[in-house]
């Protein structure tokens, strides 16, 4: 089950500033359980890995959420407010960080990374949480696939015009979002950053099982002002491409309808089985062994500790539920648990 990001355009302004391919990954992994969680989301090595469709080992996983945490507090958003001092009307420009707390937990004796846990800045939660007309759609898993951090750039700016295809960017304001080096030359854009992107984006891509290109026919154009040296300085550019149809946003639709209860919590076991989850319960350690989701019914193995604070395997136990309603609580339970 792919699952559909959905975020305001103004999200489009905010510059991620040297955020690696996984860096946005990450981030657009945030925003899928930001829709479904609100406040403080916490993420589980197993939800990083999910996101990233790769089995990275602990110390890459602590080296990559390191460096988000760093560069996430550089990612800002310049609000301009109008407001009156005395008799006179004046422009408050603010610039507010996209998130107020960004805290790794990791395990006393191995430094290994238990969780992060992230807040939303509370005056940008109408971006990633208010569902409107104004909203971009994309697929998460068609994101995490594309190559190249300007691509995914790109792919996030172009998103918002997806029925119209068609779109305009003034120079300076593209090169900011793209976070484009300044000393690059109009020849180095073009060569390493647009036409290798372009290229990416025009590739097929499975999607439910569908072949579907992200933008048919993608070209651009850069505009430009009379000025001195041949052609003249650069001021825009402009994106055209084949529009979406009626028929991708049917597929969004049933998507958002395909992802009930039932697969969200077949979707937390697997990843408990996958990564077999430790999680404390009723005092005790348990380790997360399987499951069996009709019967409403979850294997564990007690971990005992030895006077040496060594873990060995103890007893195989049958947690049973009578319903799904307590089988879901039951879930919930253990994955609050987890450590």
């Amino acid at each position: 089950m792919s699952e559909i990001v959905k975020y305001h355009n103004d999200f489009n302004k905010i510059q991620l500033p040297s955020f690696t391919e996984i860096e946005q990954d990450l981030l657009c992994g945030l925003m899928v359980k930001l829709k479904e969680e609100k406040g403080k989301v916490t993420f589980y090595p197993w939800d990083l890995r999910n996101i990233l469709k790769s089995s990275y080992d602990n110390n890459s996983l602590m080296e990559f959420v390191s460096s988000l945490k760093r560069k996430f507090f550089k990612a800002d958003f310049t609000i301009i407010e109008k407001t009156t001092r005395g008799e006179k009307e004046v422009e408050a420009h603010k610039t507010i960080n996209l998130f107020t707390e960004f805290a790794i937990y990791v395990y006393a004796s191995s430094k290994d990374l238990e969780s992060i846990e992230i807040q939303v800045n509370p005056r940008f939660e109408y971006i990633l949480n208010q569902l409107t007309a104004n909203f971009t759609a994309f697929e998460l898993s068609e994101f995490v696939s594309l190559n190249g951090k300007y691509t995914k750039t790109l792919y996030r700016l172009l998103k918002q015009f997806r029925t119209t295809g068609k779109a305009y960017f003034e120079w300076e304001e593209f090169c900011r979002v793209m976070d484009i080096p300044e000393n690059y030359e109009q020849r180095n854009i073009d060569q390493r950053i647009l036409k290798p992107a372009i290229k990416e984006l025009s590739k097929e891509r499975n999607l439910f099982d569908q072949i579907r290109v992200p933008f048919k026919n993608l070209a651009y154009e850069k505009e430009k002002t009379a000025g001195r040296g041949r052609g003249g300085k650069v001021s825009g550019i402009s994106f055209t491409f084949k529009p979406e149809n009626i028929q991708m946003q049917k597929l969004e639709n049933e998507s958002q309808k395909i992802m009930s209860d039932e697969q969200k919590y077949l979707k937390i076991l697997n990843n408990m089985k996958l990564n077999q989850a430790r999680f404390n319960y009723n005092d005790k350690l348990w380790q997360f062994n399987d499951f069996d989701f009709d019967e409403f019914k979850i294997i564990a193995i007690e971990l005992v500790r030895d006077e040496y604070e060594n873990l060995s395997f103890g007893s195989i136990i049958h947690f049973n539920a009578k319903d799904q309603a307590q089988f879901f609580r039951m879930v919930d339970t253990f994955r609050k648990g987890i450590r």
